[in-house]
C-alpha cells in the first residue's frame, strides 16, 4: 500500500511539472510586458491592424503560410494571429494568440522575442 501511495504522489508531481510548462507563444508575449508598442514595431514592423478602445489598443499581426502534410504531396494554408494589447501610456499589458499556423517550440517563437530581455 505504501509502495502503491508512494508510486501515486511520484506521478502527480510529474503530471504538475509536465502542466507547469510555459507555452512558447506565452513566454515569448512575456517578453514584451511593459515594453513601449513603438519598439515592438520596431522589431516586428507594421501591425496588420489595430482595434481602438476606451482605454487600450490591440495590434495584429497576421501571417499566412503553407505547410505540407506529413506522409502526403498535399499542402494546408494556415494563419497565426498575434495581438498585443496596449494601455494608454503606450506601453504592452498582455498578449494573445489565435490560429493553426502558430508556433509551438521555442525555436519557432525565436524571431519575436524581444531581443532586449
Amino acid at each position: 500500500m505504501k509502495k502503491f501511495l508512494l508510486a501515486l504522489v511520484l506521478i502527480s508531481f510529474g503530471a504538475g511539472a509536465i502542466a507547469a510548462v510555459e507555452n512558447p507563444m506565452e513566454a515569448m508575449f512575456k517578453t514584451w510586458y511593459g515594453v513601449k508598442i513603438k519598439k515592438v514595431v520596431k522589431y516586428w514592423g507594421q501591425p496588420t491592424d489595430i482595434e481602438y478602445d476606451q482605454s487600450q489598443k490591440k495590434y495584429k499581426w497576421l501571417e499566412h503560410s503553407t505547410r505540407y502534410i506529413p506522409g502526403t504531396q498535399y499542402q494546408k494554408r494556415v494563419a497565426c494571429e498575434r495581438v498585443l494589447i496596449v494601455d494608454v501610456s503606450g506601453r504592452v499589458v498582455f498578449g494573445k494568440y489565435n490560429g493553426t499556423g502558430c508556433p509551438f517550440t521555442t525555436e519557432g517563437v525565436k524571431q519575436w522575442i524581444n531581443p532586449e530581455f
